[in-house]
């Protein structure tokens, strides 16, 4: 009996000793899984567009939404790629930045911000991050969670452009043109530009003169709308085949340090030497176009080997919707109108069957722009030209599958602006004064109206002016349109001056025409019956294309009392 009852209390207390470690292992497995790292919450706070350089706050944000303590918090907030990170009043050259919560209660929060600009291209999209590793509660795992953030580059103040040839000759000169201009809403101060030249490039000279060493140009002023041009000429020596690359990189001055905000580059490849290739349009490499112009290409070879080169082929394809292909002369070679190549080989050039040694030679070709401008498409108009001349007969001697050459052209395109004058003797805003005919000792009053359109590119330094000759009397009556600048009257020299500034792009076309509005008066003398007044004379528009560089000069023939558009050949003195 007795040990029936010690047997029945040992299983009692091993059924107990069994239910208390369930307990335990049930406390150990649920009691962690009712902690939720979900209900940790972390958050990045920021733009998702920004324009390059514009100065960008990240706001962290963090809570504990759980029933434990948070401990332990370590944060790690990573800036997007190439940014520049502000640490109070310097640059601090670390893209990371740590910081750390000893404590964080149940429903307590907080939020740190960091600040920096964000440099890259049009189009770029930057990712910051943040990382934060925890403990919660008595629990011995450490917990992880990460957020980011994108911003997408939407806007480029100033946009570059860095042009190199694609292929030269180890040894050739070579020539690297940059351009830029201030895009933005206002002027930009303490501007640098940087050249970082490949290796085996050796610089020779400069337009216009660096500001430090051979690579570095300050620009303590970049006007709204202004822009400029760098030209480095140079030898570069490499190995056939190797890429040679140029990047121009945009810096702006934080507190005292300059910080790279933009860049761009361009490669050339060392080419094979045994061909040489030229192509010159209106005997030069750099012709700017009007919109109408005829485009004469002249495409220059020379075998600069001592081997016969057998089987050429000579390709030129023609880039820009400024061709009109119905006025191509193929100068003898075949034109494929789907792909707007050109072709010679050895049926049109018998040179090509067999160039001798230091044989040269030239073929051509013309075309001529459209006299329209379509201004719906890209904002700087150009024309481009790449040619290459190969073969695949490559001598014994000689490694690779092909001797060839490549050379292309970039033809920009300035398109004329429009220079309309418009005189009214009975104006619908200013009204009438005076007889008409005009009458000798009566003073008459006419409104002149000046309107500008421009269709092609952007243009600094515009300045419309004209000469009130001698018995032309200024009123002193104006009007311009909204925004735009006042026009003005030079008594010391008898001149109507309208200074524009930066004449933009489709101004007339796609945005509102530029106008202007005067009146001048005439009171006739005894000597000029019969014969219409000069109003003004010496009209003229001028000023910069900014892309193709080119001084644009518009002329207007005088403007007399016969031409008026209300009372067309009625101004005549009576």
């Amino acid at each position: 009996m007795k040990e029936t009852l010690s047997n029945q209390i040992l299983k009692w207390l091993i059924l107990l000793a069994l239910v208390l470690l369930i307990v335990s292992v049930v406390s150990f497995w649920f009691g962690g899984k009712s902690f939720s790292e979900n209900r940790v919450a972390i958050s990045i706070e920021g733009p998702t567009q920004a324009s390059v350089g514009d100065e960008i706050a990240y706001k962290i944000k963090y809570a504990n939404e759980t029933k434990l303590d948070l401990k332990e918090m370590k944060f790690v907030f990573s800036f997007p790629e190439a940014s520049i990170v502000l640490d109070g009043e310097k640059i601090d050259s670390e893209l990371s930045k740590n910081f750390e919560v000893a404590l964080l209660k149940p429903g307590q929060s907080g939020e740190k911000e960091f600040k920096g600009f964000l440099a890259g291209e049009r189009g770029d999209i930057k990712e910051a991050k943040i990382l934060v590793s925890f403990k919660a509660g008595s629990l011995k795992t450490v917990f992880e969670k990460s957020e980011s953030l994108s911003t997408t580059i939407v806007n480029v103040p100033v946009p570059l452009s860095l042009t190199a040839p694609p292929n030269a000759v180890s040894g050739e000169s070579v020539e690297y043109i940059f351009d830029y201009r201030n895009e933005s809403g206002g002027d930009m101060a303490d501007l640098q530009f940087k050249l970082e030249y490949p290796d085996g490039f050796t610089p020779k000279s400069f337009l216009p003169a660096p500001s430090g060493d051979n690579d570095i140009w300050n620009v303590n002023l970049l006007k709204k709308g202004s822009g400029g041009r760098i030209t480095v000429r140079g030898l570069l020596s490499g190995k056939e085949g190797e890429i040679k690359t140029v990047t121009a990189v945009l810096r702006k001055k934080i507190f005292t340090k300059y910080a790279d905000f933009e860049k761009t580059a361009v490669s050339t490849a060392i080419a094979n030497p045994l061909l040489k290739l030229n192509l010159l349009v209106n005997d030069s490499k750099d012709y700017s176009a009007f919109a109408g112009d005829t485009l004469k290409y002249v495409l220059q070879y020379q075998n600069n080997s001592n081997f016969n080169l057998l089987g050429l082929e000579l390709t030129v394809n023609l880039n820009g919707a400024m061709f009109d292909f119905s006025t191509l002369d193929s100068g003898g070679g075949f034109f494929d109108s789907f792909a707007n190549t050109i072709l010679w080989n050895a049926g049109s050039v018998p040179d090509f069957g067999n160039l001798v040694p230091n044989k040269r030679g030239q073929v051509g070709f013309s075309v001529i722009l459209k006299p329209g401008v379509d201004i719906s498409g890209s904002k700087n108009l150009f024309v481009e030209a790449a040619a290459r001349l190969s073969t695949s007969n490559v001598p014994t001697s000689v490694g690779g599958n092909e001797v060839f050459a490549t050379v292309g052209v970039t033809t920009k395109i300035s398109a004329q602006p429009v220079f309309n004058i418009l005189s009214y003797y009975n104006d619908q805003n200013f009204g009438s004064s005076g007889p008409l005919p005009p009458e000798v000792g009566e003073e008459t009053v006419f409104t002149v109206h000046w309107q500008i359109i421009n269709p092609g590119n952007d243009m600094s330094g515009v300045k419309a002016s004209a000469i009130l000759p001698a018995g032309v009397n200024w009123k002193n009556v104006t009007s311009v349109g909204t925004g735009q600048p006042e026009i003005e009257f030079n008594r010391n020299f008898s001149e109507v001056v309208w200074d524009l500034g930066v004449l933009p792009r489709g101004t007339g076309v796609s945005l509102p025409k530029y106008e202007a509005i005067f009146q001048v008066s005439v009171k006739p003398s005894s000597n000029q019956r019969n014969s219409p007044v000069t109003l003004l004379k010496n009209l003229r528009l001028s000023g910069t294309d900014i892309f193709t560089k080119q001084l644009i000069v518009v002329n207007v023939r005088d403007l007399d009392t016969n031409g008026l558009a209300d009372r067309p050949g009625e101004g005549s003195v009576k």
